[in-house]
């Protein structure tokens, strides 16, 4: 009798061991997955900036190959000496300058291929999301500005890592410090100084 008691008792044990078996095991599943999609999210992010860097690296060799267009400049030209002041609402394609016609029949001279680098380089930026570009005369400490130095500044729209706000308590967009003024919410920049 006292077998019986001990069979009945163990009865559902196995079932029980299974329920917590299956939930650990899709804790674990939701943990894998969640894992997956932060990877995911800092993949493209390293895409994005691995792009920029590109983009910077594209304008900054012009610039070095014409530095004619920079150096033998006076007065400067804007539109001929590798020069965009515009902040990122400004630096849209509606902003660039003519095509000169040189290049295919007629060679270049300095100026034509800075303004031909200069479209290159910004239609170029659209492989960023709403990619835009602008390159500053370099300013020193005490205000004086160098006419060759350039700061280029390569600048895109880059998702937010969190985005679970709603819309009575919205996520604060984060703000890049290093992007010229005005400063626009959830835009990304990345600065790199030429002299040719």
């Amino acid at each position: 009798m006292t077998l019986n008691t001990s069979i009945k008792n163990q009865q559902g044990a196995t079932l029980i061991e299974i329920l917590v078996t299956m939930l650990v095991v899709a804790i674990g599943l939701l943990g894998a997955a969640g894992l997956q999609l932060a990877a995911t999210r800092y993949q493209q992010t390293a895409q994005m900036r691995n792009q920029a860097v590109m983009q910077a690296q594209f304008i900054t060799e012009k610039i070095k190959a014409n530095s004619n267009a920079v150096i033998d400049a006076t007065p400067p030209n804007p539109t001929s000496t590798y020069l965009a002041p515009q902040a990122y609402a400004a630096a849209t394609l509606a902003a660039l300058p003519a095509d000169p016609v040189c290049g295919l029949t007629t060679a270049c001279t300095s100026a034509q291929s800075a303004v031909k680098d200069m479209r290159d380089w910004r239609l170029s930026l659209q492989a960023l999301p709403d990619g835009r570009g602008a390159i500053f005369p370099l300013t020193g400490a005490g205000g004086e500005t160098d006419r060759t130095a350039r700061q280029v500044i390569v600048m895109w729209q880059e998702k937010q890592q969190n985005e679970v706000g709603t819309a009575a308590n919205p996520d604060p967009v984060p703000v890049d410090q290093g992007c010229p003024a005005p400063r626009v919410g959830g835009v990304r920049c990345l600065t790199v100084l030429v002299t040719p």
